[in-house]
Parts: C-alpha cells; sequence; structure tokens
C-alpha cells in the first residue's frame, strides 16, 4: 500500500538514496554522503497516537564500509537537519550512537515534546543526551502500536 506521507529527502544531490527494511506502517529511505562519511534513515512513524505521525530523521556517521557506526557531531546533525527540510525538529534519542530528530507531519504541532522525554532517565555526554531503552519504554512502544 503506497502512503501520500512520505519521508523527507534531501535538497543535495551527493546524497545517495538506498533501501532499508524497518517495520513501519509508512515508507522510509536510507541515504548515505560518501565526502562526509554519514548515514540517515529518513521516515514517517507514529511514536505518539496525540501527535499523530510524524518525520524522523535519524543520523550516524561511519568511517569507512566496515567499520562500527559512531555518533555525528552536533554541527553534522544541524547540517543533515537543514538539507532534510527538518529545521526546527526535535532531537530525541534512544541509543548511544544515533541523532534522532522528530517533526510532526501537522505543521500545528511543531515543537510539542514528546511525554516520555519527563518520564526517562537521561544521560548526557557534551552536547549529546540520550535516554537509554527500558523495558517499561518497549511496553508503552508495544502498547502505542496495538500490542498486548
Amino acid at each position: 500500500m503506497q502512503s501520500i506521507l512520505q519521508p523527507k529527502l534531501p535538497n543535495n544531490p551527493a546524497w545517495r538514496a538506498f533501501q532499508v527494511a524497518v517495520k513501519t506502517d509508512y515508507p522510509a529511505i536510507g541515504f548515505y554522503h560518501a565526502r562526509l562519511d554519514l548515514y540517515v534513515i529518513s521516515a514517517v512513524e507514529v511514536a505518539e497516537q496525540e501527535i499523530g505521525p510524524e518525520y524522523h530523521v535519524s543520523i550516524s556517521k561511519t568511517k569507512g564500509p566496515f567499520s562500527q557506526p559512531r555518533r555525528c557531531s552536533q554541527a553534522e546533525a544541524k547540517m543533515v537537519c537543514k538539507q532534510f527540510g527538518m529545521e526546527g525538529a526535535k532531537e530525541d534519542n534512544h541509543s548511544s550512537i544515533i541523532r534522532s530528530y522528530w517533526m510532526p507531519v501537522n505543521e500545528s504541532l511543531i515543537g510539542i515534546e514528546c511525554e516520555c522525554k519527563d518520564e526517562e532517565a537521561v544521560i548526557r555526554e557534551g552536547d549529546f543526551e540520550w535516554r537509554p531503552l527500558t523495558q517499561a519504554n518497549a511496553d508503552r512502544a508495544k502498547a502505542l502500536q496495538g500490542g498486548e
């Protein structure tokens, strides 16, 4: 089934698209920028029912085809958000490596923070903060997706 809601696309031709296997009701596309060694997954997802569908851009960095992903800098993430039309998106990370940015499709909801941010423990590492996935968070996510 084709969705009318499509992931954000970059405005820079240096990004090369590739298929990603992401389990969601909406499409997702991977992108790689060879000169910057940045990987992006651009998707549409529903993380909060109250907010509805959101554009989600996840960013990581690598050094070569066989290296482990690592965290990109805040400046690199800002550049990616600009190139993907995600300026004003909220950063909400649940990994110590990947920077994740969220922006509601409904523009009137832009700027609203996810309720989970106040309830979850936060780890701060310089300019980066993330919230580890806990069993409570996993159960909450499963319930939001209609799981048992």
